[in-house]
């Protein structure tokens, strides 16, 4: 077995690694750094994966998170398609599916997440698609021209025109779901978006904004499915249409199911690591055992904002846990303590949520939500009448003050009628 000395070696090969490298080369110009990632790709940006990558707007080059050549230049070891198999806490070293032993002073394990599977008979059969990686979304864009070119024939259209070819069936109500459901739709395919829940986004949504969420997708021409319990999946040899426990089949050319993730904290079994769904650390990224961090999605990082560990599960969140990972493994104290925030793009709307849903009680809306109408926002309050979570749709001008309503935890009892009310001046806030 052969055997390797680095003083930072960082799992995974995503956007928590290389923003780890980058915060360490920014204190440490020499250190010895290491990054192992199973893809085979270099670092890339995710979230292109269901908008500009899919849409063949940008090329796997135009993508990559660091520019050619960043980490031959910062004298980063890149090691890409390698597993790390097994970690030993106490002896400080990890070993690499080839066999290769490697001692570390730092590590960080940044292993991200896979897609969560929908469990029922028929999600096995070729045709079901998830996107994570790249090579997803190249066999689902594969799947996309095939299905143009020869699929299924569209619901005819009032202009009498020969219809067109290709019908996906999206699983699922969230964010990913829908980004996929309208690139599907942007390109060209009749989209069914099938939505367990009475309405979409619902783990971020209130009932009014998730019920304009259906109306809106309508208008963009996507047929809306909620309560939408997927039963099976059938076909002859690969999966042709989606059976609901309670309505009609759904025809399809192939399936995309984004239902969730989960964590990947295989490696940390069989260690004194603590883990619960996810990796806990602390607002460090540290986790119980000194000199070894995470972040990104494999990952629960202490919020002081809310005293507790959460899963941030988003680009940005995974950027910076990563970021702070990498300044404290090079000897820089920093903490997280940042609003979590991200932004959705859909069709013309931009969704941006700040905070933190599970502490929502109840919420206000100010703005009604229509098609004539998409500048909205919600706030979600939590028991203790102090704001958790806020989501708006537009609101350009007002983000800053949006955000400041979670970091300050501001408290809006005796607030609240006029927080609905969109003529009342939110300046004059004391926040």
């Amino acid at each position: 077995m052969s055997s390797s000395h680095f003083q930072y070696v960082l799992v995974g090969g995503g956007a928590a690694a290389s923003a780890a490298a980058h915060s360490i080369r920014q204190t440490d110009p020499v250190g010895s750094i290491l990054l192992v990632g199973q893809e085979h790709n270099r670092p890339y940006m995710r979230p292109a994966l269901s908008k500009e990558y899919l849409l063949k707007q940008q090329s796997r080059i135009e993508i990559v998170s660091e520019p050619v050549g960043w980490f031959i230049q910062q004298h980063v070891e890149l090691r890409t398609g390698r597993r790390v198999s097994q970690l030993d806490t106490a002896r400080q070293t990890i070993c690499i599916d080839d066999g290769e032993e490697v001692a570390f002073d730092r590590l960080l394990i940044a292993t991200g997440a896979s897609s969560k599977p929908l469990k029922v008979p028929g999600a096995d059969l070729p045709n079901v698609f998830y996107l994570r990686t790249i090579e997803d979304c190249d066999r689902l864009l594969h799947a996309m021209d095939k299905a143009k070119l020869d699929g299924r024939a569209q619901p005819q259209t009032d202009s009498g025109t020969k219809a067109a070819r290709g019908k996906a069936a999206v699983v699922g109500g969230g964010p990913l779901a829908i980004e996929v459901a309208a690139a599907l739709k942007l390109s060209g395919l009749h989209v069914d978006l099938l939505v367990e829940q009475p309405y979409p986004w619902g783990k971020y949504a209130g009932e009014n904004t998730g019920r304009f969420f259906t109306r809106y997708l309508e208008s963009k021409d996507l047929a809306v499915r909620v309560d939408a319990v997927v039963e099976r999946i059938e076909g002859d040899g690969r999966a042709q249409r989606v059976m609901l426990s309670d309505g009609p089949a759904v025809d399809c050319d192939f399936v995309v199911v984004a239902i969730g993730i989960v964590p990947n904290r295989e490696l940390v079994r069989a260690t004194p690591i603590v883990a619960e769904k996810a990796i806990l650390a602390d607002s460090r990224c540290q986790t119980n055992i000194s000199g070894i961090y995470a972040a990104g999605d494999c990952a629960a990082v202490f919020d002081p904002l809310f005293g507790k560990h959460r899963m941030l599960e988003h680009w940005d969140s995974a950027r910076l846990t990563g970021a702070i990972a990498g300044a404290n493994m090079a000897g820089v104290e920093m903490h997280y303590n940042d609003v979590n925030s991200f932004t959705s793009p859909i069709f013309d709307l931009t969704m941006t949520v700040w905070g933190e849903r599970r502490q929502v009680n109840h919420r206000l809306m100010r703005g009604t939500p229509s098609l004539d109408s998409i500048e909205f926002f919600e706030i979600g309050v939590a028991a203790d009448g102090r704001v958790a979570q806020v989501l708006a749709s537009g609101c350009a001008e007002q983000r800053n003050l949006l955000r400041f309503m979670v970091e300050k935890r501001l408290n809006v009892n005796g607030l609240e009628e006029k927080l609905k009310d969109p003529h009342w001046d939110l300046s004059q806030l004391n926040i």
